[in-house]
């Protein structure tokens, strides 16, 4: 079951690439129960670098985690923010702590319903050439792909998460159509 999907979400910017670093910091300091979750939704991607394929897991939002909660104390909000590599919470003009949007909540609960990394979706593509998802994480994306990337095998999706703009690329695995013999 995803805890995710029946709490609060907030917004919190961090230095990019330090994510994980942060989280272990907050563990350390907040112990095993400090009444949140901290989650980094990631992808997997193979890079190739000199003729030679590893996989990789990135943040779908670099330099962005999740805060998931009923309720944040303030002495927890004073943790999150004494952690090194912490550059703020999300807020609104009177410079109140908000919790996401409807639409940004629902497309973090659709990145994260198979767990914090996502695997690579399964697509076909249709006699003119258009991308149709058929599982994974661009199952409900098919809108927002911008570009495909036939030789990688990757998409460009284009999400809008807290007012801003996010081109990512994810993997995809192609299946087939089978032919009907006449």
């Amino acid at each position: 079951m995803n805890i995710i999907s029946y709490s609060t979400i907030y917004l919190i910017q961090v230095a990019s690439g330090k994510e994980e670093t942060y989280i272990k910091h907050v563990k350390n300091l907040a112990g095993s129960q400090p009444g949140f979750q901290l989650v980094v939704p990631k992808r997997q991607l193979t890079i190739r670098k000199l003729g030679k394929e590893q996989q990789v897991i990135k943040p779908i939002f670099p330099g962005y985690i999740f805060l998931v909660s009923d309720c944040i104390e303030p002495e927890s909000r004073t943790l999150l923010r004494s952690i090194p590599g912490f550059m703020r919470y999300m807020k609104n003009d009177k410079g109140e702590l908000i919790p996401l949007s409807d639409n940004d909540r629902q497309l973090v609960i659709q990145l994260t319903s198979t767990g914090e990394t996502t695997n690579r979706s399964v697509v076909s593509f249709d006699k003119n050439h258009k991308v149709i998802p058929i599982s994974g994480p661009l199952k409900d994306c098919e809108g927002k792909i911008i570009k495909v990337d036939r030789r990688k095998r990757r998409v460009k999706v284009k999400f809008l998460l807290n007012d801003k703009t996010f081109l990512i690329d994810f993997e995809y695995e192609e299946v087939k159509k089978s032919v009907e013999k006449p």
